[in-house]
């Protein structure tokens, strides 16, 4: 994506969607990006205000909305950054497109966070799964001085990508803070264990390795940053839970938490024969769709970028641990 791509914000002129327009702001600052407002008007609102109202144009009450969020972000950037626009249709879908030609796509949080299934068709599930740039969902403390904390990112061991742990590294980098890289783990539920575990003899033997591969995994990483990012500091957690529970647990200490758009394989419950604990989290992010709904700061969900050809055929092998110029794909 080219840098002159803005940042985009959904915006409705709700208190959630201000608070998402300032945390976008400030990200599009902080990142030298020009930022654009969206305002998604809904058809059964374009009929009633203006029938006859030709597509792509915008009514007086939304011209009204999206004002008002423009003006809320020439106070916080350069008015030559800022632009926006009002588009008939439902929001996600609006916003996917323009996700398209979008360096980073920002979205509020719901409004009442009930339980994850409850939101498979919310704007930033939907989103999550569509849109080919990174998606942040500004939920939890926004304060400015939150991004003073680490940046968190997840990691499992698959080798399916390396944009989030990029993402999170190049974020903690501009901050000028930590990155705490997490790789969890997790023993096979007791339907699985003769499938998935069936070359160790206790339940000890199991847990010790791995948590020894979640580590290897952790390690791998934090070589991978210092190499390519060698500004930022890292520290690494191994936590024996499954993954959405331990970045929620650790959202609480931070200022941004990073996940991948795409499920995978990682030290954790099922598994396939001989293949001790590894499971395929299905869907595009079952990690990334959980913390959306949980996390105690804003989340950055971001899909696997378009692999060159070397990049893709090293892709197809899943991630040696010992090889420490890997990186494993974050969850």
């Amino acid at each position: 994506m080219p840098r002159s791509s803005p940042v985009v914000v959904g915006y409705d002129g709700s208190g959630r969607a201000l608070s998402a327009l300032k945390w976008a702001a400030r990200e599009a600052g902080d990142r030298g990006l020009p930022l654009r407002v969206v305002r998604a008007i809904p058809y059964a609102a374009v009929l009633e205000a203006a029938p006859g109202l030709a597509p792509g144009h915008r009514t007086t009450h939304e011209d009204k909305v999206l004002d008002e969020g423009i003006r809320v972000a020439n106070m916080l950037l350069d008015p030559d950054q800022v632009s926006g626009v009002s588009i008939p249709g439902h929001p996600a879908g609006v916003l996917a497109d323009a996700s398209a030609h979008a360096a980073l796509v920002v979205v509020g949080q719901r409004a009442q966070d009930g339980p994850v299934s409850s939101a498979v068709g919310s704007t930033s599930l939907v989103l999550a799964d569509r849109a080919p740039c990174p998606v942040a969902v500004a939920r939890g403390a926004l304060a400015p001085e939150r991004s003073l904390l680490p940046v968190v990112v997840g990691v499992t061991e698959d080798k399916g990508s390396r944009a989030a742990l990029d993402f999170a590294a190049e974020t903690a980098e501009l901050r000028d803070v930590p990155l705490t890289i997490v790789s969890a783990w997790s023993l096979p539920p007791t339907r699985e264990w003769a499938r998935s575990s069936p070359d160790f003899d206790t339940v000890a033997q199991v847990a010790r390795h791995l948590k020894a591969r979640a580590a290897a995994v952790a390690e791998a990483s934090k070589i991978y940053v210092h190499r390519h990012h060698p500004a930022v500091a890292t520290r690494t957690e191994v936590e024996p839970l499954d993954a959405a529970t331990a970045l929620e647990i650790a959202s609480h200490r931070a200022g941004l938490l990073v996940v991948g758009a795409t499920g995978g394989r990682g030290p954790g419950s099922g598994g396939r024969s001989g293949d001790a604990g590894r499971t395929w989290l299905p869907g595009r992010g079952q990690v990334a769709r959980a913390v959306l709904g949980r996390a105690a700061c804003p989340v950055v969900v971001v899909p696997v970028r378009t692999a060159t050809a070397d990049e893709a055929g090293a892709s197809s092998h899943e991630v040696d641990t010992d090889a420490t110029d890997s990186a494993p794909t974050s969850v």
